[in-house]
């Protein structure tokens, strides 16, 4: 049997014209692509979009006014045009402010969510008051002889504080932000004033006991350790110990300090 040459089939040519747009496709494009720009310009430069109201979230009702005092320039401005980026780096200038973030609410409505600072401490330098953050920022001043609820840290007169600033005293801030590992314990309430000395964390309790903490590691070991031990001690004025180390967790020490003699 002879052999047959067999053709291979014609491959079509593609029509790519047939899938162009057409020209009445093509304007009605570029008229909605126009439309929306239009619209967008008249967001931006009407008030149609203008700012009637700046909703604060997550903060206190005195930080709340804070920060509406400190975005007033923005009302009237369009929501369209807010640069979200700017206003939480306004606010999160403000000095009980953590962090933001800013949100719009169409069609009249600027929405900021507030992450406020945490106050651990009270400063103290001579006569003068503030509160200060788990990391170590100024947020406020404030009277003597309020917040009893929160220890405090006492700071050589001629150190420098500024509300809103981090603090410049290293052993200050440094005992500020040992003092987040504390944060939700239940044991804040009991300690007096904290102190950092060359690294080292002690912790004065009312009722006299002072806790050796040591470099500021293992923290939350520590507190659990120390909750556990205090509530075999007498307080100091009644024999019991002036101290707890527990700089090593695994070996803490009690004792009394010396009494000078003579």
């Amino acid at each position: 049997m002879g052999e047959k040459v067999l053709q291979l089939p014609r491959r079509r040519s593609l029509d790519v014209l047939r899938f162009a747009p057409s020209g009445r496709s093509f304007a009605i494009g570029a008229s909605i692509v126009l439309l929306a720009a239009g619209l967008y310009a008249l967001a931006r430069g009407t008030s149609m979009f203008a700012v009637r109201s700046i909703q604060v979230e997550g903060a206190s009702p005195a930080l709340a006014v804070e920060v509406r005092a400190e975005l007033r320039s923005f009302d009237g401005r369009s929501l369209v045009a807010v640069n979200g980026d700017a206003v939480e780096q306004r606010v999160d200038g403000l000095a009980a402010v953590r962090a933001s973030v800013v949100d719009r609410s169409f069609p009249h409505t600027l929405r900021i969510r507030v992450l406020p600072e945490l106050p651990v401490a009270v400063l103290r330098r001579g006569p003068e008051s503030w509160l200060v953050s788990a990391r170590g920022r100024v947020i406020a001043t404030i009277p003597l002889r309020t917040r009893h609820d929160l220890p405090r840290i006492w700071l050589p007169t001629r150190t420098e504080i500024a509300k809103g600033a981090f603090l410049a005293n290293e052993p200050g801030a440094l005992a500020a932000r040992s003092l987040a590992a504390f944060v939700g314990s239940g044991f804040s309430g009991r300690i007096a004033f904290v102190r950092a000395l060359d690294g080292q964390i002690t912790l004065g309790l009312h009722g006299g006991l002072e806790i050796r903490l040591g470099a500021p590691i293992d923290l939350p070991l520590k507190i659990a350790i120390a909750r556990g031990i205090l509530p075999t001690f007498a307080l100091p004025r009644a024999g019991g110990p002036d101290y707890l180390d527990i700089t090593v967790p695994e070996r803490p020490v009690a004792g009394r300090n010396p009494q000078p003699s003579g």
